[in-house]
Order: C-alpha cells, then structure tokens, then sequence
C-alpha cells in the first residue's frame, strides 16, 4: 500500500503546472478552490469529504501518466478498470490520512518555502525566472484560485516533510547495516558462456505443422486493430454553465446528427480516419489525439449506441472546459489476419522459440559434463571478477545471469550453473563459479558503504513506521469509501 503512497505523494511538486494544473491529489483543499461543489461523496475521511469530481481528475491524471509512460501504445480500458479506480480513491483516503498525521506532529511550511517550491515549477517561468501572468493564467484556465492552490502545495509539503520527521526518531542497527555493506561487495569469479539463440538458428528446422500450431495457438498477436472513422466537434477553450449543458443537452437530444450542435455553436466538424480501440490514430495534433485517446471518448466510441444506433456520443468532459462530442462513421471490426499474410512472421517466432530451447538444452548438457568432469567447456571465458552491487563491472552481463551467479549456493567450488535463454539474455548461459569472498568488516570499502546501508535502513524503517502509522491513524479518524459509485459518471 505505502508504494503507492510515495509514488502519488510528489505528483504536484513535479507534475503540477507541468500539465496546466491537472487534478488535486490532497483532499483537504478541494473545498478551499470550489466550497460546496457538487457531485457525490466517494469516501469520507473524518470530516473530510473526497467528492467524485476531485476522484475523477486525480484517476485521469494518473490514467495519463501510465499511458504516456508506455508512449501510449495501450488501450486506455485496459487501465481503466475497477481496480485502476478503487486504487486511485485509496491513494486520495491515503493522502488525507498522511495529511491528519502530518498536522498531529505539527509538521509547518513557511509561506516563503512554500513559494519557492511554486516558483520553481517551470511550466510557471518564463527566462528561468517565475512568471506571475503565466501563472495566473494557468489558475485561472482550471478555474483555481491562488489561496486554494497555495494551500494545496502546502499540504504537499507538509507530507513530503513526513517521512524525514519520522526517521529522525528512528533506530537502525548498526550490525545490520555493516552485514549488508558486506554481502553488497561480496565478489565471485566466474567463467562465462553463451550459446546465443542466432547461433543456434540455422540448426532448427520448421514444419508447416509446427506453424499452423503457433498460429492458432497465438491468434490474438496476428490480429487487426478495431478501429473507426469518426465525426468530432468540440470546445477547445473554456465555456460558461450554460454552453456547456446546452451542448451536451443538443448531442443527446438529436443524437442522430451532429451538425444541429455545430451550427448553433460555431463549431467545426472535424474528420479524424482510423481511430484505433486504444487511441492512436494516424496523423492527428497533440490537442486531437488527447481527445480521441481519453478513456471516457474510448469507451463512447465503442459502445453499442455508437456502432450499432449510429448515435452521437454524449458530451465528453476532455478537461476542464473542453468538451467533445463524436459520431461513428464507420467501423472496422478486429480480425484475424490470415496465416498467408503472416506466415514468414510465424515461421521466425517458431524458429525462435526452438532455437532457444535448443541453446537452453546446450548449455544444461554442459553444466552436467562439468559436474562429472571438472573440464571446462570449450569456448568458455577467462576468469573474471563480479561484484554484486557494481553493475558498471559487468555491463556486458544481463540481470538475470547475474543475479543467477549471487543466488547459486556455494556448497562447494567450482561449480556450474545454467541460465535458461531468454528475450533479455539474446541466449542460454553457462556460469562457472570458482571461487566467492565476502570483505570483512574492517575493510575499507565496507566502511564507506556502511553510511549508505545505514541510510537505506533507515529510510526503509521510517516508511514502514508511517505505514503503521497510517494504518492506526487511518483507523481512529474512521474512513468510509463509496466504490460503487465510482463505476458512473456524475454529473
């Protein structure tokens, strides 16, 4: 639970701005910006109240981030999910939680620390310098007020503060922390092997059997994307109250044209061509693809009412004062690709796999003649030094060998270990380890490790003690979620 704590904690202070201001991640200053705002009560944290507005900001952000962090190449429903959502409103309790106890051990934040942590976002600079029109203007497209969004970043820091006031009551054992200096520097020499899966290529054979098997068993990697083309209108600058209920009210009410609301309003009607279930699209403006990425405008264009009853979807709120409205004027179903279009594609896939068991099996028989033999296998390499901690030693060396070589056991030396051929290792590896020293205690380098180790414990004993904390604070404040209403949109 607390990694997710740490991860949403500093949303603001790297983010905010960054993205025009997107959604309040502390619950406390939502009535601050919008006091008395509608919309239903999703959680209830001692007095505070997480409204379904404030959710459902703080979900799309979060939805945002991950698909940007995948460079968008993922179907925004398969983010958005119960889950996903029950996730986002435990963070948003989370936060109040963290909040309560920061107040509790009378954690403060300067005014002037609080506003130099708003002037160095650089979305609000303008020549390295804070701008103060570019950040009004960035209030005041999200309809934020300053007071509101100071004491929103002032509660961000007072949580980011948490930890650190909490560690400086904690106690690590100082044995512990040399122990793991130690085992960190340990070093084993080995002699290395690879039995790539390219060079074992040419020695596999592929029978069209074998193909048709691949094919049918893995239909889901040879398919078309569903995909349509669409009719888009949509606000791109803020309107009032009544603009907005207007045009939602005029899409749904005449759902079978979306023209009626593109005269009234002025607005365009734009053609956007193969919108794929996931969002891309060919050739579209950053400020298009938001639009016909978002998961709600997903989930509208490929609802029955819009590819069976060719109706308009309903007004979608994009960001705040954007709305978007689409129609679907044609659709491309997923499907099969046929093997004849793919079969060189399958043919390599199998290929592949075989050529890996084959480098996998290689390598196996090799451990077994050393074990019996104690002769090491033609082609292995020269002995060399690996520590466990210094990844700059063995660059050349992937993860899984290497934490293959630190996990074998050491009943006796040498010994030989397999590491089956993978994706990430381009092949089977064969380790010979001969021989392991751990430093001692009075080694230099373990000294110098040693403030490092007592720091990560340290670090790792005060998250653990907020952890607690939060649980027990979370329970005597009393906290009350609503996850049933997260499911629909409130309006």
């Amino acid at each position: 639970m607390f990694e997710s704590v740490r991860k949403h904690q500093r949303i603001f202070l790297g983010l905010i701005l960054l993205l025009i201001i997107p959604s309040f991640v502390v619950v406390g200053a939502w009535d601050l910006i919008a006091p008395g705002a509608d919309g239903a009560t999703v959680a209830k944290v001692g007095k505070a109240k997480i409204q379904y507005p404030q959710w459902e900001r703080a979900h799309q952000q979060s939805l945002d981030q991950i698909r940007a962090q995948l460079g968008g190449r993922i179907d925004p429903a398969m983010l958005d999910t119960p889950a996903s959502r029950l996730s986002t409103l435990n963070d948003l309790v989370t936060q109040q939680v963290l909040l309560t106890a920061a107040n509790d051990l009378r954690i403060r934040i300067s005014d002037e620390r609080m506003r130099r942590t708003i002037a160095s976002i650089p979305a609000v600079q303008k020549d390295g310098k804070f701008d103060m029109a570019l950040y009004e203007r960035a209030l005041k497209a999200q309809g934020l007020t300053p007071e509101g969004f100071e004491q929103q970043v002032r509660a961000d820091l007072m949580i980011d503060v948490l930890p650190s006031s909490i560690a400086s009551s904690t106690l690590v054992p100082r044995a512990v922390a040399r122990r793991l200096a130690q085992v960190g520097l340990e070093t084993r020499v080995v002699r290395l092997k690879k039995v790539s899966i390219a060079d074992t290529m040419p020695q596999v054979t592929v029978t069209d059997a074998e193909v048709e098997q691949f094919y049918q068993s893995n239909s889901a990697q040879f398919q078309t994307q569903e995909e349509v083309d669409i009719a888009l209108i949509s606000f791109s600058k803020p309107a009032s109250a009544d603009t907005v209920e207007q045009f939602s009210n005029m899409v749904y009410e005449q759902s079978d044209s979306l023209e009626p609301a593109s005269k009234k309003f002025g607005l365009p009607i734009q053609t956007v061509r193969r919108v794929q279930r996931g969002g891309s699209a060919e050739r579209l403006s950053p400020e298009l693809m938001k639009v016909v990425s978002h998961p709600k405008m997903q989930a509208a264009l490929f609802s029955a009412d819009a590819l069976q009853n060719k109706r308009n979807t309903e007004a979608v709120e994009i960001a705040p004062g954007v709305l978007a409205s689409a129609r679907v004027t044609a659709h491309r179903p997923a499907a099969t690709i046929p093997l004849a279009s793919v079969k060189t594609q399958v043919e390599r896939a199998v290929r592949e796999r075989k050529a890996a068991e084959k480098a996998t099996a290689a390598v196996e028989a090799a451990v077994k003649e050393f074990s019996s033999t104690k002769a090491m296998p033609p082609g292995i390499s020269p002995a060399r030094s690996l520590v466990r901690q210094d990844r700059a030693k063995s660059s050349e060396v992937p993860d899984e060998v290497l934490a293959a070589v630190f996990s074998a056991e050491l009943k006796s030396l040498p010994v030989a270990i397999s590491i089956a051929a993978g994706p990430r290792t381009a092949g089977a590896w064969l380790a010979v380890i001969e021989s392991a020293q751990v430093p001692s205690v009075d080694a230099a380098a373990v000294k110098e490790s040693l403030g490092r180790e007592l720091q990560r414990l340290e670090q790792s004993s005060a998250l653990d003690t907020l952890d607690r904390r939060v649980a027990v604070k979370r329970e005597a404040i009393g906290v009350k979620t609503f996850p049933d209403k997260l499911a629909t949109t409130q309006r």
